[in-house]
């Protein structure tokens, strides 16, 4: 009797394994077919006059001068006229400031300065599906515009943050590029800043999940 159990688990294992690999080549297929190879995940707000006075804290005269002057990132002109940045071009903006108000570089550029220690900020819950995820993406994407080096450590073994940063784990990651090469603990471990990737997103980081 326990040598049939033994047997029917093995058969449903097999059979386990053998739709598994089906469905990654199906999964595989459509995403090749959908994306080219080189297909990455953009950004692709823009940021009017109004919202740097809002993020930055400077007059609009301000930019509309540096702009006349051809001084910083040259926006781009949209429909109506006026003036819009894209999010590389708010980070460029930020560093130029601060090197043009060094008085205020501390809050143009609120790097963590030398003695300053690290800030960790962890989304838990035990529930499935109480917005984790989105509330630690939404808080990075914020963390980010303020201008801070933000660091995401995606721990859900569902990957669900890395694939939301435009990676999938099954097709983009190969062996030993996961937080996990950080935290095994063998001859392969890897120091984490191996592991870190760059997102679409400029000033926020990633280092992928433990996907399984």
């Amino acid at each position: 009797m326990l040598q049939l159990a033994s047997q029917s688990v093995r058969d449903t294992a097999s059979k386990i394994e053998v739709y598994t690999s089906k469905l990654s080549a199906e999964l595989n297929d459509m995403r090749e077919a959908v994306y080219p190879p080189s297909a990455q995940k953009t950004f692709g707000r823009t940021f009017s006059t109004l919202d740097l006075v809002r993020l930055l804290k400077v007059p609009e005269s301000t930019l509309r001068q540096l702009t006349l002057e051809g001084k910083g990132p040259l926006p781009e002109r949209a429909e109506n006229n006026r003036r819009t940045y894209t999010i590389e071009q708010v980070k460029e903006l930020r560093r130029f400031l601060a090197e043009l108000r060094p008085d205020e570089a501390g809050e143009l550029l609120p790097h963590r300065r030398k003695g300053e220690k690290l800030q960790v900020i962890a989304t838990a819950n035990f529930n499935g599906g109480s917005s984790k995820t989105t509330t630690s993406i939404h808080l990075a994407h914020f963390l980010g515009l303020q201008g801070y080096r933000v660091l995401c450590l995606d721990l859900d073994p569902q990957a669900s943050m890395t694939a939301l940063f435009g990676i999938q784990p099954e097709f983009d990651l190969g062996e030993n590029q996961t937080a996990y090469a950080a935290i095994r603990y063998d001859n392969e471990r890897r120091p984490l800043a191996e592991v870190i990737r760059p997102t679409y997103f400029p000033g926020v980081d990633l280092v992928p999940a433990i996907w399984s």
